[in-house]
């Protein structure tokens, strides 16, 4: 009988970097990109599930142990190293700090993508994941370069394991993705139970991440070359306008010296005069 291993199936397109020199040496002397994904959501135990999934640490193995673990990984995405850290608004132990504002305010500007989790067995759930995303917006409105640029998001739905229950879900796929493009999110739905998609949630997001912080990026140059520009055109334009009094004026004195002077009297010196002052011509 064939032995089958027990160990789950890695993504090809997210795996973790491998502990080789060269990779080792590229690391060290090249910083890694850092993403940093918040969870904007009330549900606790969908939050602790993915994060745990995606990104296990030495405290999920005891977790009456007091000692936090940033969740930080380090993987591969389209051929390039990055780093995913992700920021839980989970507290130590059961308390749950979502509902602080001061704090939530914090972890929102810290972030670069948001993960706006919902239930589709609890459709209260959605309607607070359209308010997070509302709020969030409101604090990142300063990064957007216009109404029409996204941030950088998903709206993530957590499924119906049971199956007598999938029946009579309050949420259908359909619903949510159609709530999505509402908010100009993108949509994934994940699995508690096997974990499924979890890692496809945070390769979207990481692109999604990249390509906004690319597009900022390209829009400030372009924003400096256009007051680097307006500077010059500003200065050129002073010049030009010193250049033409400065010009006048030598036109109006040139004038103003030419009337006083008396050309038949100035013609006849230099007639009774010859080639010097001592020579006179008779």
């Amino acid at each position: 009988m064939l032995s089958h291993s027990r160990e789950p199936r890695q993504n090809p397109k997210l795996q973790p970097i491998q502990n080789d020199n060269s990779i080792e040496q590229v690391t060290r002397s090249v910083p890694l990109p850092k993403y940093r994904v918040v969870f904007v959501s009330p549900l606790v135990r969908a939050r602790s599930k993915i994060a745990k999934a995606f990104c296990p640490t030495p405290a999920d193995r005891h977790p009456m142990g007091n000692k936090k673990f940033p969740r930080i990984r380090e993987c591969i995405v389209d051929g390039e190293p990055i780093t995913i850290e992700l920021i839980d608004t989970l507290g130590p132990g059961d308390a749950d700090y979502y509902f602080e504002k001061g704090l939530m305010n914090s972890y929102i500007e810290q972030g670069d993508g948001f993960l706006f989790i919902y239930s589709a067995e609890n459709r209260k759930s959605l309607e607070l994941a359209k308010e997070n995303y509302g709020w969030v917006v409101r604090r990142k409105q300063h990064e957007r370069d216009n109404g029409t640029n996204p941030i950088p998001g998903m709206l993530v739905a957590v499924r119906v394991e049971d199956e007598h229950k999938a029946m009579w879900m309050e949420v259908t796929w359909e619903e949510g993705n159609k709530v999505a493009e509402e908010m100009n999110l993108a949509f994934m739905q994940v699995s508690l139970k096997n974990g499924r998609n979890v890692e496809e949630v945070f390769i979207h997001i990481a692109r999604l991440i990249k390509k906004y912080q690319e597009r900022k990026k390209r829009i400030s140059c372009m924003h400096w070359a256009y007051y680097d520009q307006k500077i010059l055109d500003d200065r050129y334009e002073k010049l030009q306008a010193g250049n033409e009094c400065k010009h006048v004026t030598t036109a109006a004195r040139e004038r103003e010296v030419i009337g006083k002077v008396d050309f038949d009297t100035e013609f006849e010196k230099q007639q009774r005069t010859g080639c010097c002052a001592g020579c006179t011509i008779t």
